[in-house]
């Protein structure tokens, strides 16, 4: 819990109690007197002190990977993910890790609530909430004679779509009574698999074998499908070299989280990367170019593909055919690969050509079964088309919709202005609110019936044929919230429809069936050990295909209208990995993680590369008019090397992107288009912060981010100086770290995750303007602006290096910092003075001081890791590998009169990390995996010259030579 104040006791009066020899203690005020109410009934399930542990499943996008929710004294601590899910493999991404701030928002809506005429909330009672719905049911029935009420959903493939259908049927509504929305949906990538495959579904992704990965805008390690699986499926194939080595190649104008992985980038234009899809394919199908082993069908593709022409393709792309050619040929070489796109955000008017080309790719290469794979799409709930919800538009502006029921989508805040759903509301006359939380849809709501959190709840989500994740509260509901199941359940039983009854009245009965009837064969203790384990996995085998070759005009890009003036930029939208599009906005710890490509935290922010910005005179910093036929906002401007100099870029996640967009669709798979757009930009009168938590994006060659591109050849590094004192001993164990940066994607996991374990306090957008980061762990980046074929970004994590020789434990008048026998560079936090000499003698920057105390509002202070000290202001602070579980495994293997066992402590960042980059354990131990990690001929030590002797050793990213 947050320490308490001291009641105002002045430094004066400190010391002058402390120098009163007679008084030993009295530097505290006293502690207000408190009554200790033991259990009547001690609880069964738990033992106090001892965690308990949950499976559920996590919400916060449509991957639907599994959970387990750490508990003590019932209340949720702290959330990872769980093993047994083939889905995230025990991992989860950093807005997984966050989810459980949501549960702990304070701005949660207590209990149902109904607009008053001043358009505030006022409480009512869920009696008088759930008849006021029946009422204005029952009063539509009467009118229109049949009920016109409407769902606007997210996806719900499980029970709780089952059962929204089943209260529509009760109610006698008409087909597309319910319309699922998912703002970025891949519709194309799903169109192009019934036009080639008679398959309209998504495919899944597996890169496991795949030795060259090409991805069209598809941030596939951040939030394309199943971001936490594929991270971990593609850094599987990091950290080697040569033909050992999972190549990724980026083709997109800007250079995303996914695109600095990448091992070369091919800068399109907006807009052009379909006419570089296009151009690889007519290459592997060219008899020309001799490849062998491709589909059948080449022949028949490369006739259809008669009308291209190679000097348009780099008219239109930006990119040489050479460039092409030579990517063709290393897929031709390197097989399996995988070829992935169109990325939702960059698919533009062209998006259905460009996805039907990647998967034509994929066929020839004979991908398709092997790493793109077919028939695991469960087909639930599939999102309609964009035109469903223009059609809602249009009815709602005709007063032809009487009650709207919104649950978990927020359209206002999720969709680009012009299909103008704010101003149709204005005609609904009763809007239902399931929203936990205040949103830009919910803010036009009659009455909010606020759902449980997902951690509250019983429930079931089929990510894959096969695989059924399971939901169970892993606490008490503290707050007058329902279940939204159980609100629609309650609301059918007082109508007196003729239509089919619901399923049962009691949601956790429904739901606790719904996994009986999933293991139908099952007995009583294997369908409890099904929800222990958090659901059944069984997947599914692939599908086979059988291609369809498509017409030539279904590979024709449209030709866009010609620019008037040529002034504008295009402008590119895009997702960020801490806050997708805008749904994890809100959210204490991914507000306060600085984005880890833009430094920038708390804003939304525009991006010109640094030629585009010398054209207007512009710099880091300045405010920026951008202007498009939708409208015109402010935002600050970010220069960053890896955009395409005709292209202005600002990320998803406030309402200024949705200002400037245009409401339009892809004509064939009727998605909704979020690149295609142009826009000017001028110099804004308004002065915007910047929040810019980054030092230089340049190493000024200290090798910070070293690379190694000779597997035989170790790193070069400096032979060790002379020692003035002996080294500090470490009989029993000396822990460590090894950092993989090759198989590091930046995703931030680790950072947010570090947050939640070790009761991190954030700072807020103040802080930051004032260049305060509290995190102990951060990843940095940095540009090589000359490198080959042009910028490379570097990532880097950093943290506390535990260092044998530290700078820190010298400096320290109290001795608040000293060296463990452990090896450990521990933080007595009650000994501290708040002298900053050891972050000034720091050289990794990798301590924070609290200037204040940490505020955690109410409730979010009941997230708070029992096990870890909250710091007071006036003290420095960092990371001690999480000692509070190196303690914790300690007394395990104590008790059990064995030492530690290689991998069985595993800190906070290395548990949540996907692409299980991090590796922590015993340096003493020779045959540990750190040991050997730290022995390999990648390994070197940051500022290592600087004799620190840390306990982190990195191993270098891994560079092609050329």
């Amino acid at each position: 819990m947050p320490s308490r104040p001291t009641d105002g006791i002045s430094r004066r009066k400190f010391l002058t109690i402390a120098g009163v020899a007679s008084v030993a203690v009295g530097c505290s005020a006293p502690a207000p007197r408190q009554k200790l109410v033991p259990y009547v009934e001690p609880p069964t399930d738990g033992i106090p002190g001892t965690p308990l542990f949950y499976r559920t499943v996590c919400r916060e996008c449509p991957a639907g990977c599994g959970v387990t929710a750490r508990t003590r004294e019932g209340r949720a601590v702290k959330l990872e993910g769980s093993p047994d899910d083939p889905i995230g493999s025990g991992a989860i991404c950093a807005r997984g890790q966050a989810a459980i701030q949501g549960l702990y928002a304070p701005d949660r809506y207590t209990g149902p609530a109904r607009r008053e005429r001043g358009g505030a909330l006022a409480a009512v009672s869920w009696d008088q909430a759930i008849g006021a719905v029946a009422a204005a049911i029952g009063a539509s029935r009467e009118r229109s004679g049949a009920p016109r009420v409407r769902i606007l959903t997210r996806p719900e493939p499980g029970g709780a779509g089952i059962l929204q259908r089943a209260f529509m049927d009760r109610l006698g509504a008409p087909a597309g009574s319910r319309i699922v929305t998912e703002p970025h949906d891949p519709a194309a990538l799903r169109h192009a698999g019934e036009v080639l495959f008679d398959r309209a579904e998504l495919p899944a992704i597996d890169l496991g074998a795949v030795r060259h990965v090409v991805s069209f805008g598809a941030e596939f390690l951040e939030t394309w499908l199943s971001p936490v699986e594929q991270t971990r499926q593609f850094a599987a194939g990091r950290g080697t070299f040569a033909d050992e080595r999972r190549r990724l190649t980026w083709i997109a104008p800007r250079l995303s989280l996914t695109g600095a992985s990448a091992d070369r980038w091919l800068a399109a234009r907006a807009g052009g990367d379909v006419w570089v899809a296009l151009g690889l394919l007519h290459w592997l199908c060219d008899p020309a170019s001799a490849v062998d082993g491709l589909a059948a069908e080449a022949p028949q593709i490369f006739a259809r593909l008669a009308w291209l022409d190679r000097h348009e393709v780099e008219a239109r792309s930006g990119i040489g055919w050479e460039a092409i050619a030579a990517l063709g040929s290393d897929l031709a070489q390197a097989r399996p690969s995988a070829v992935l796109g169109p990325g939702v955000s960059s698919a533009g008017p062209s998006g259905s050509q460009l996805a039907i080309a990647i998967q034509l790719i994929n066929h020839l290469l004979g991908n398709i079964g092997r790493s793109v794979l077919y028939g695991l799409d469960p087909l639930e709930d599939r999102p309609a088309p964009f035109a469903a919800l223009t059609a809602l538009v249009d009815e709602m502006n005709a007063g032809r919709v009487d009650v709207l029921f919104v649950h978990h989508a927020d359209p206002v805040g999720a969709f680009p202005a012009p299909l103008a759903f704010e101003k149709a509301l204005a005609h609904v006359p009763l809007i239902v609110s399931f929203a936990s939380r205040p949103d830009r849809t919910t803010a036009h709501a009659h009455l909010v019936l606020p759902d449980h959190h997902t951690l509250e709840s019983f429930g079931d989500v089929t990510p894959r044929r096969g695989v059924v994740q399971f939901a169970q509260p892993v606490m008490t509901p503290y707050l007058d919230t329902r279940s939204a199941s159980q609100s629609l359940i309650d609301v059918a039983a007082r109508l007196s429809f003729p239509g089919p009854a619901l399923p049962t009245e009691d949601v956790a009965g429904y739901f606790l069936a719904r996994v009986d009837a999933l293991a139908p064969g099952a007995s009583a203790d294997q369908r409890d050990d099904l929800r222990a384990r958090g659901g059944l996995r069984d997947p599914a085998p692939p599908a086979s295909v059988t291609l369809r070759v498509p017409r030539s005009d279904l590979l024709r890009p449209p030709v866009q209208p010609a620019e008037a003036g040529g002034k504008a930029l295009d402008l590119l939208t895009f997702p960020t990995v801490l806050r997708f599009d805008g749904r994890s906005s809100g959210t204490p710890w991914l507000d306060e993680v600085p984005d880890p490509i833009s430094s920038v935290s708390w804003v939304t922010w525009a991006e010109l590369s640094p030629r585009a910005a010398a054209r207007y005179g512009l710099a880091t910093g300045d405010t920026v008019t951008i202007t498009t036929p939708s409208g015109a906002v402010d935002l600050p401007l970010r220069i960053f090397e890896g955009l395409h100099d005709d292209a202005i870029a600002i990320p998803l996640g406030g309402a200024e992107p949705l200002a400037l967009l245009p409401a339009d669709v892809d004509p064939s798979s009727g998605a909704l288009i979020w690149q295609g757009t142009r826009a000017t930009v001028g110099v804004s009168r308004a002065r915007l912060p910047l929040p810019l938590l980054a030092g230089t994006p340049r190493p000024k060659g200290r090798e910070i981010v070293r690379t190694a591109s000779d597997p035989r050849a170790p790193l070069e590094r400096p032979a060790p100086p002379g020692r003035m004192y002996p080294l500090p001993e470490h009989p029993d164990h000396r822990w460590g770290m090894a950092i993989d940066l090759d198989r590091c994607t930046g995703c931030s996991a680790c950072a947010v995750a570090c947050y939640a374990e070790n009761n991190v306090p954030v700072t807020g957008i103040e802080g930051a303007l004032a260049g305060r980061n509290m995190g102990w762990l951060r990843v940095e980046h940095s540009i090589d602006a000359e490198a080959n074929g042009g910028p490379e970004a570097n990532l880097l994590v950093m943290l506390c290096q535990q260092c044998s020789n530290a700078p820190c434990e010298t400096v320290c008048p109290t001795l608040a910092t000293f060296h463990t026998a452990e090896g450990l560079n521990a933080q007595v936090y009650n000994r501290c003075v708040g002298t900053r000499y050891c972050s000034n003698n720091c050289p990794y920057k990798a301590r924070t001081f609290n200037w204040f105390d940490p505020v955690f509002a109410a409730p979010l202070d009941w997230q708070l890791n029992p096990d870890v000290t909250v710091r007071s202001k006036g003290v420095m602070e960092k990371c001690t590998f999480c000692v509070q579980r190196i303690r914790a495994v300690e007394g395990v293997a104590e008790g059990e009169g064995r030492p530690p066992r290689d991998g069985e402590v595993v800190p906070a960042c290395a548990q949540s990390c996907p692409a299980e980059a991090i590796v922590f354990g015993d340096l003493n131990d020779p045959t540990s995996r750190v040991s050997q990690a730290a022995r390999g001929p990648r390994g070197y030590g940051v500022l290592e010259e600087l004799n620190t002797l840390p306990a982190v050793t990195y191993l270098a990213r891994v560079r092609e030579k050329g």
